[in-house]
């Protein structure tokens, strides 16, 4: 994992176009951005570290070097929420997870952060028992900038 840089926009470009990866993404599910949208996003990454000392990071397969997905925060009414789209390819292989865990933990140990929010639309299984597998605790349904979603709440592990 590194922190995304300007020069990721073809590894983006491509995960955020796959229709079946971006299935549940999106205030308006399933719909791919354009490639504006996309050099946007990346823009918004990397000024993200810049302006709050956090953000995301690209992931990449630690044997191949190739582009994973991203993980990490990103800032939702004050509180870092946890966000995460990774290549359809490396689903099931827990990548997923151990990202969001790296994530998480450099959150709570590095950053010091009390809390973290997640949310994720009630349908995408996928996300959910990802937030279930990293000890995030549901909240209810909510109103999410229009969309119905499911909310969720991290803590730092207890050791």
């Amino acid at each position: 994992m590194r922190v995304v840089e300007l020069g990721d926009f073809d590894h983006y470009q491509e995960l955020m176009t796959d229709a079946e990866v971006m299935k549940y993404i999106g205030l308006e599910a399933g719909k791919l951005p354009t490639p504006d949208e996309v050099r946007s996003i990346v823009d918004g990454a990397v000024n993200a570290w810049r302006m709050r000392g956090y953000g995301r990071w690209s992931v990449f397969d630690r044997e191949t070097n190739e582009f994973v997905g991203f993980s990490g925060f990103r800032c939702e009414g004050g509180v870092p929420e946890l966000i995460e789209i990774v290549h359809e390819r490396y689903w099931g292989n827990g990548y997923a997870t151990e990202a969001a865990q790296a994530v998480l933990d450099y959150g709570f140990k590095t950053l010091e952060f009390k809390v973290v929010c997640a949310f994720t639309r009630p349908e995408n299984e996928r996300a959910r028992l990802l937030l279930n597998r990293v000890g995030a605790e549901f909240v209810g349904q909510v109103d999410f900038h229009g969309v119905n979603g499911a909310a969720y709440r991290i803590h730092p592990r207890r050791n």
